[in-house]
């Protein structure tokens, strides 16, 4: 590993701080959280994901989107289970987008980077893809249903344009298009932006939550069970994987099976304010998450460090 712990503590925990500097001012700046969630679902997610898609190794392209895409819909399962025995307590389908979207472009590619350089980032742009193309359709129809009813709430999740991009830049890839080197610049900052709009969002929304909005015994408990199906689900893919198709490195594995620890991804919290609905819920559980993920994925480092993986 390039970076390990010093690399992490480096690129990551920064982005905790933009969080910190966002809820300072979100009371002032209540228009924040939409701009920025509108620029970036429709403009530079999709100008990220054509960027590493094109730098991408066409194995991987073909293995682990699929992959991610598995896990990302079958962890709707345990939110379902856990969804009848909390009751109302917690909206169902907000629950659902929560344990189905993982953080990893906002919080994996600055651990992808720090651990493996910058070549890993296209790695984790794949998964990033298979999770992505269940959130951004299914994850966001689920989040959006509640306020916009199923027919409208199905027209919007068409237009989200993730999809579209993944199809495009596969075209492209086909094609043999490169990206320019002089647009190398451009496109290593848009990486950037994304992180820190990202978790600005976050930070933002948590400006208008108050201590009476915590349940912290129903939060541990969401978190829980959503850590440890998770663990359990990404194993099982990448146990098919090795058996079945063998394609991936012990590097790219290794990125893969860290997925299990990342966070839940702040595109609850972006879409969430996009529709105006729950944010103050959102961005709880999205903050709550990126903590303890930081903690998992640290000692997880720390292990790998430990026995040489990389």
């Amino acid at each position: 590993m390039s970076g390990g712990l010093g690399g992490i503590a480096t690129q990551v925990l920064p982005l905790f701080g933009v969080v910190l500097l966002a809820w300072g001012v979100g009371r002032h700046v209540p228009r924040a959280p939409k701009l920025i969630s509108t620029v970036l679902v429709y403009a530079f997610i999709p100008l990220l994901v054509i960027d590493k898609v094109l730098g991408a190794e066409p194995s991987e392209l073909m293995v682990i989107p699929p992959m991610m895409f598995a896990v990302a819909a079958a962890m709707a399962l345990p939110a379902r289970w856990l969804s009848g025995r909390i009751g109302d307590r917690f909206d169902p389908q907000l629950l659902s987008a929560s344990f189905s979207f993982f953080n990893v472009a906002f919080f994996g590619m600055p651990v992808a980077s720090a651990l493996f350089g910058e070549a890993a980032v296209s790695t984790i742009i794949c998964a990033f893809v298979g999770t992505a193309l269940y959130g951004d359709t299914i994850g966001y129809y689920l989040v959006a249903r509640t306020r916009e009813g199923k027919r409208r709430a199905a027209s919007k999740a068409l237009r989200i344009p993730l999809f579209y991009a993944f199809v495009l830049a596969v075209i492209l890839k086909i094609a043999g298009v490169e990206v320019p080197d002089g647009v190398r610049p451009v496109a290593d900052t848009l990486s950037t932006a994304v992180s820190v709009l990202g978790m600005a969002v976050i930070g933002f929304n948590l400006a208008g939550v108050k201590g009476g909005d915590l349940d912290i015994p129903l939060l541990g408990r969401i978190l829980a069970v959503r850590q440890a199906s998770a663990v359990v689900l990404v194993a099982i893919v990448l146990a098919l994987e090795a058996a079945f198709v063998g394609i991936l490195g012990m590097r790219e594995r290794a990125l893969v099976g860290l997925i299990a620890l990342f966070p839940i991804a702040a595109n609850v919290s972006l879409f969430a304010s996009l529709l105006g609905t729950r944010e103050k819920d959102a961005a709880i559980l999205v903050a709550l998450s990126s903590l303890l993920s930081l903690l998992l994925v640290t000692l997880a480092v720390a292990v790998m460090g430990a026995v040489g993986v990389g």
